[in-house]
């Protein structure tokens, strides 16, 4: 069966064309959010919509109701079969356009293999912390981590400190204190990144955002990526060097998160 879509209240088939004129696809001038479906229901979609509305408003973007992009994201994935399980839901938005989109999901490892990348995040960019459409320079740097054998690429930024991965936000393990960069580094404001950090105090560990220069990836001894896909992933090598993966850190956050 053809994939379906939503695009402005209707329902298509994906292989319909959805672009037209403008600043928005043409130009890049949109946002984006990618969230889990579980069993028909999206998570922590009032997050994401907070984060986008936190976007659109730089962008002068108009978001839909929370409650129209719920609907959407119930049909689609009744239509595309993929109620049942796990889903990957999609929202975008460029002006004049909506579109949402819902296929099967197949989860991520337990751990990765990461790479310093040799590109950087500029944190003074005006996408810093966006999730805009203009995703390239993630999308490159995660293939060149890919063409050296890892499944992701670590970021710093333009002063040298530690910022993000090119698809998810990076946490590392202190001695029992978990630690990441804050949001003043130009990483995004990940939403399973909040959620990790609100979950630290009820798995009984201290959190903290802090700066840390890049070359701490080559020190440290246990570190974990997060994102709406991938929940808690533990890093299981930095560059080739192999990192410690399941540790009572990493093991009392994921309890500690509904995912």
């Amino acid at each position: 069966m053809a994939e379906r879509i939503w695009i402005n209240g209707e329902v298509r088939d994906a292989g319909e064309p959805v672009l037209s004129p403008g600043a928005g696809w043409l130009m890049g001038r949109g946002l984006f959010e990618t969230m889990l479906g579980r069993e028909g229901q999206p998570a922590y979609l009032d997050r994401h919509m907070q984060r986008l509305r936190a976007g659109a408003a730089k962008l002068s973007l108009t978001v839909p109701e929370e409650s129209t992009i719920r609907a959407a994201l119930r049909v689609l994935m009744r239509e595309n079969q993929c109620e049942a399980g796990l889903a990957r839901l999609r929202l975008t938005v460029v002006p004049g356009t909506v579109l949402v989109a819902a296929v099967p999901f197949v989860p991520y490892l337990g751990s990765v293999a990461v790479v310093t990348s040799p590109f950087v995040r500029n944190e003074r960019s005006a996408l810093a912390g966006i999730k805009a459409i203009s995703y390239a320079e993630n999308l490159i740097a995660l293939e060149e981590a890919k063409s050296r054998g890892a499944g992701e690429a670590i970021l710093a930024n333009t002063v040298g400190d530690l910022c993000e991965a090119a698809t998810s936000n990076i946490f590392l393990v202190e001695e029992g204190r978990i630690v990441t960069p804050p949001l003043s580094s130009g990483c995004l404001p990940g939403v399973m990144r909040e959620v990790v950090l609100e979950a630290c105090g009820r798995a009984g560990l201290k959190a903290a955002e802090e700066r840390r220069p890049i070359d701490v990836l080559s020190t440290c001894r246990e570190a974990f990526l997060t994102s709406s896909l991938r929940g808690v992933q533990s890093i299981g090598s930095i560059d080739g060097r192999p990192l410690e993966t399941a540790s009572d850190a990493i093991r009392r956050l994921r309890e500690a998160i509904p995912f």
